[in-house]
């Protein structure tokens, strides 16, 4: 069958139509299937999602006033009424719209219906930002990281964690994840955290470490937890341990707990720690204490520190030891860069420095248990040091001043040679400064003021003790030698008492108002009120010198002695211008002035000379003149100091003269023979006439006075013995001889003479009488006249007697 062109085309336009058609109906039932299809899609799959938008904000306001608000750049809302959130950031505005925190990240979870936002990624949170006018318009949300066109600002504590859960109702946004963070120059980390966006408190959970850059020097810190109040500006700390690099060593402090306040600007402006605190500078210094204080300035550096409690101290170098410890407070206050000036301790204080360059060399303290050391120990109720830095030792601070008050004392050991005992100084008062100096050789003692009860004390190394004490005191030291420091000069005044003990010895005992002390020669120079005691004896002078070492003294000005022999004995008094002691010759020297001799008395006994020797162990005494000369310068009064209670004589016994004044050039007594030798030519004069001659010995009766006890130049004269050149001279008679023996038993007078010259008594009534041995008493005028030695051969006897009335 043949088919036209034109049935042709009519047949493929007409089945174009219907293919149109047929795909037009197609088309359309598939978009009816597709749509369908999307619509069933979400609940095959568990997807609820109602519609996606961009630029999503949402924002929880109370009273008016905007808590938080949430941005997303993108966010898919689902049927559940979750939120997914994509570059998100969160602003916190707290409930007093005072500050503007933020917490962004890529994707976050946001469950209305709950109120709980839900980061499963990485997320940051800036605290303490500066609030923007428009969060959403200058939020990074794409790099979620910072804000645009913000200046930066050291304030900002910004964190990075993951997992990350926000709470609406509680205001918390909380992980358990790893955290780090950046806080100006510092970086940190940490395990867990938790923000309060109602308090603005952010806790750090565990692990809390913190690096960074103060003043220039790296510093650490680390805590077992932190809770951080940025409205009161306190960050609060859990086993928190400090470290920073100082000049030449590692610097800690750490404590069960701190608390660290800030400024306003961010800046520590103080630190309070308590439970066992423990400050460290690397090079050996310690100090311990219950609680702690530090304020700050600025730029972060100490401006005070207070510890509180049982405080302990230690620092030990290669050359030094020191140790301390105060039980109540201290104090510690720090200069403009930061460095330790001045601390106050308080509370029983106790402080030790032990130089280890310089021991003992085998010695042993008095327990023989371990080699000395040269030490120096400050004990006071309070103490104050001062401190300088020094600046070509990397800033090592040294003491520059160290003031103890209350009950303050301050001693010094320093071991003696081998074998030997250490030398032991103390020094102590109400109150005493200590000023030392430092130079290449270290830091030594220079000065100690003294106020209030002062004294010295010093043991030397043969067990000789010294002491001295008065109101005040000033001493100045010696560069040490040996690490040893030895008093230059020492003032003290005040009521001074110094006193001098030796082995076996008896004390030597000192006052005055005024004592210096030279430590070159050994001298003390006491002045004022001048009282010297020892050895039953008593002196008061004007001023006098004294040896520390050897004990001798010279005393000046108005010299008065007094001296006891026994216990219940008459006191012995002096009167001198001028007195040397001299311990080892056990001598007492006696001066007088011009026209004034020096005078010595025990009851009416008494000596009187220019210098008088006076010996207490010996019991002995020397008169005599002060230079050469032939001048009879030594008065000397025998009394008789019989005991006045014992029975009288009956009146027809013979009386023995009371009083003997013996005038001579020199007096040698010995109490333990009871003999006064007068020599240098002698003048006698009693009751009984007048007797010259070269030498005379007079015996004294060892008598006793009422209390039982023997007076030096007591008791009275036994005989007494005068030769050469005798002249005696009585009323109506006079004699001469060479030897002359007085017996005060009987009162006769034995009167001899030399070969060539024999004894002679002129008389006014018989005439002139000799004979080999003339006797005669005074009271009956009778002369007994005895030729029976050699001297009588070939002589003429002449015998008178007289008659009595």
């Amino acid at each position: 069958m043949r088919i036209s062109v034109e049935k042709l085309r009519v047949g493929l336009l007409a089945g174009a139509a219907l293919l149109v058609v047929a795909t037009v109906g197609f088309l359309e039932y598939s978009h009816l299937r597709v749509r369908q299809a999307l619509h069933d899609l979400p609940g095959k799959m568990g997807v609820d999602i109602r519609q996606q938008a961009d630029a999503f904000t949402y924002s929880q306001t109370v009273q008016g006033r905007t808590i938080f608000t949430v941005h997303a750049a993108k966010a898919i809302e689902h049927a559940s009424g979750v939120f997914t959130l994509h570059d998100v950031g969160v602003v916190l505005y707290g409930q007093n719209n005072n500050r503007a925190d933020r917490i962004y990240g890529k994707q976050f979870e946001y469950d209305k219906n709950a109120g709980v936002i839900h980061a499963a990624g990485e997320v940051h949170i800036d605290l303490q930002a500066p609030e923007p006018a428009d969060a959403a318009a200058k939020m990074d949300f794409a790099e979620g990281k910072d804000l645009k066109n913000v200046p930066k600002d050291d304030r900002l504590i910004h964190l990075k964690t993951s997992n990350l859960v926000f709470t609406q109702k509680l205001g918390t946004a909380a992980t358990d994840q790893e955290i780090e963070f950046t806080y100006g120059a510092f970086t940190g980390h940490a395990r867990g955290a938790e923000y309060d966006s109602h308090s603005g408190i952010l806790t750090l959970q565990s692990t809390v470490t913190v690096n960074g850059i103060q003043s220039g020097k790296p510093i650490s810190l680390t805590a077992a937890h932190a809770i951080m109040d940025r409205q009161n500006r306190r960050t609060t700390l859990t086993l928190p341990r400090y470290s920073a690099a100082g000049e030449a060593a590692q610097q800690t402090a750490e404590a069960r707990h701190a608390v660290v306040y800030t400024r306003t600007d961010g800046s520590v402006e103080c630190v309070e720690a308590e439970g066992s605190v423990k400050i460290a500078d690397g090079r050996g210094g310690r100090m311990e204490s219950s609680r702690a204080e530090v304020l700050l300035n600025e730029r972060s550096q100490p401006q005070s520190a207070r510890m509180l409690g049982d405080i302990f101290y230690s620092d030990e170098t290669a050359d030094r030891n020191a140790f301390g410890e105060a039980h109540r407070s201290a104090l510690a206050r720090f200069d403009a860069q930061g460095r330790l000036q001045h601390v106050t301790l308080d509370g029983a204080v106790a402080l030790h420095d032990v130089d280890k360059r310089h021991g003992s060399n085998g010695s042993s303290d008095s327990t023989g248990k371990a080699p000395l050391l040269n030490s120096r120990q400050m004990n006071a109720d309070t103490v104050e040091l001062t401190l300088a830095a020094d600046d070509g030792n990397r800033g090592r601070l040294w003491l520059r001043e160290a003031r103890a008050i209350g009950s303050a004392r301050v001693e010094s050991v320093a071991p003696a040679k081998p074998g030997g005992a250490a030398t032991r100084s103390t020094m102590s008062g109400d109150a005493l400064t200590a000023r030392f100096v430092h130079d290449a050789n270290g830091m030594h003692l220079s000065t100690v003021s003294g106020a209030g009860n002062t004294s010295l004390k010093r043991i030397d190394e043969n067990g000789v003790e010294q002491t001295s004490s008065g109101h005040t005191l000033e001493a100045a030291f010696k560069a040490p030698q040996q690490g040893v420091e030895q008093i230059a000069t020492a003032v003290q005044q005040g009521d001074v008492v110094m006193t001098r003990s030796a082995p076996g010895a008896e004390t030597q005992r000192a006052t005055a108002q005024k004592a210096s002390y030279n430590g070159d020669t050994g001298q003390a120079t006491l002045t004022g009120g001048v009282t010297l005691t020892g050895s039953g004896a008593v002196l008061w002078a004007d001023h006098a010198t004294m040896n520390r070492t050897t004990g001798d003294a010279t005393a000046d000005g108005n010299v008065k002695a007094n001296y006891r022999q026994a216990a219940q004995s008459e006191i012995i008094h002096v009167l001198a211008q001028r007195a040397e002691l001299k311990k080892s010759a056990d001598q007492t020297l006696f001066y007088g002035a011009a026209g004034r001799p020096a005078r010595m008395w025990q009851g009416g006994s008494q000596v009187e000379a220019p210098v008088l020797v006076l010996s207490q162990k010996q019991k002995s005494l020397v008169a005599r003149d002060s230079g050469p000369g032939t001048a009879l310068v030594v008065h000397t009064v025998l009394a008789d100091s019989t005991n006045p209670e014992a029975p009288q004589k009956p009146a027809t016994e013979v009386k023995t003269p009371g009083i003997a004044r013996v005038i001579s050039r020199e007096l040698t007594y010995s109490d333990a023979t009871r003999e006064a030798s007068f020599t240098g030519g002698v003048r006698i004069e009693s009751v009984d006439g007048i007797i010259h001659g070269q030498q005379a010995t007079a015996y004294l009766r060892s008598a006793q006075d009422k209390t039982g006890a023997a007076g030096f130049l007591g008791g009275s004269v036994e005989r007494i013995v005068v030769a050469g050149k005798i002249r005696m001279e009585q009323p109506g008679r006079s004699a001469t001889g060479e030897q002359i023996v007085y017996t005060a038993a009987d009162g006769v007078f034995v009167l001899t003479g030399a070969p060539h010259a024999l004894p002679k008594v002129v008389d006014e009534t018989h005439g002139t009488i000799s004979g080999a041995e003339l006797r005669f008493r005074a009271q009956d005028k009778s002369i007994v006249v005895s030729n029976e030695n050699n001297y009588g051969n070939g002589t003429r006897v002449h015998t008178t007697t007289r008659e009595k009335q």
